[in-house]
């Protein structure tokens, strides 16, 4: 039942995906067409036009981009900071889901949450990373493996440090199907499935033709992503708002570089073609 549930949700996901990612295009090419006709009604719309143009691609990437990350952020600070007050509500909250989850176990639930835990777990994410590493620089695509690494290990590391600060205890271990250590605030298999999917989907984006299968790898990620998440709170080792900042600062994470690179990479063209024009 659960793999249908998976299946269903990337569909789901896959249809949204397939629909607003071309029509956010056609915002941005309406913007354009909209400078155009300002650029040949106004002059001095049209001379700041000229000069500013090339770059409102790499403008609409920035906004967007630091929208999202700042998004993802702020939620992950509100929801650090009912941790770190060990916020009444929350606790309430979390507790009722995690019995909840408890009493919901059955034996094909818990192969498809082990399969999914398995997944995110930090070796099968490490065997991952490694594998597109060394593929990226084999095949000379020195700058995509320096993003990977730098996404995928900036994210461990952070992941890291930000257990070490809020050092938040796990459920109780007698109510664990699987042994975990460690602090559990945020997830690490959220947060590591999250930067890693989230920087595959991103390099399979620009690899792949057609908004079908570009939207495709990102509803791909984002399932995976889910269900790891979901797998850590059945399993009983994690609460969920655990898992929720996991994601949450997973996706802040994965943001702040993407942007960062994608930005870089249009500037690096934009200054090809003018040296190309000059």
């Amino acid at each position: 039942m659960l793999f249908l549930i998976f299946g269903a949700l990337f569909l789901l996901f896959w249809a949204a995906l397939s629909v607003s990612l071309p029509l956010l295009r056609r915002a941005g090419a309406l913007v354009a067409r909209v400078l155009a006709r300002a650029s040949a009604r106004w002059s001095r719309i049209g001379t700041l036009s000229q000069r500013f143009d090339p770059y409102l691609p790499v403008a609409l990437v920035v906004v967007a981009g630091a929208f999202l990350t700042a998004w993802a952020g702020d939620n992950f600070l509100d929801l650090g900071e009912l941790v770190h007050a060990k916020n009444a509500s929350l606790q309430q909250f979390d507790g009722g889901v995690h019995a909840w989850a408890v009493s919901q176990r059955s034996a094909s639930s818990t192969l498809f949450f082990l399969l999914m835990t398995t997944v995110g777990s930090p070796v099968t994410l490490g065997l991952i990373s490694g594998w597109v590493s060394v593929g990226l620089v084999a095949t000379r695509r020195f700058r995509w493996a320096l993003y990977f690494v730098v996404t995928v290990g900036g994210g461990a590391l952070l992941n890291l440090e930000l257990k070490r600060y809020f050092a938040r205890a796990r459920p109780a271990v007698a109510e664990m199907l699987r042994q975990a250590h460690g602090y559990s605030f945020p997830s690490g298999h959220a947060m590591g499935s999250t930067v890693v999917f989230g920087a595959l989907s991103y390099l399979a984006f620009r690899t792949v033709k057609g908004w079908r299968w570009k939207a495709a790898a990102l509803a791909f990620a984002a399932t995976l992503a889910v269900g790891i998440s979901l797998s850590r709170v059945y399993l009983g080792v994690h609460w969920i708002s655990d898992v929720a900042a996991g994601v949450l600062a997973g996706s802040m994470w994965v943001g702040i570089t993407t942007v960062s690179y994608e930005t870089l990479r249009r500037l690096r063209m934009l200054r090809y073609r003018v040296r190309g024009s000059g």
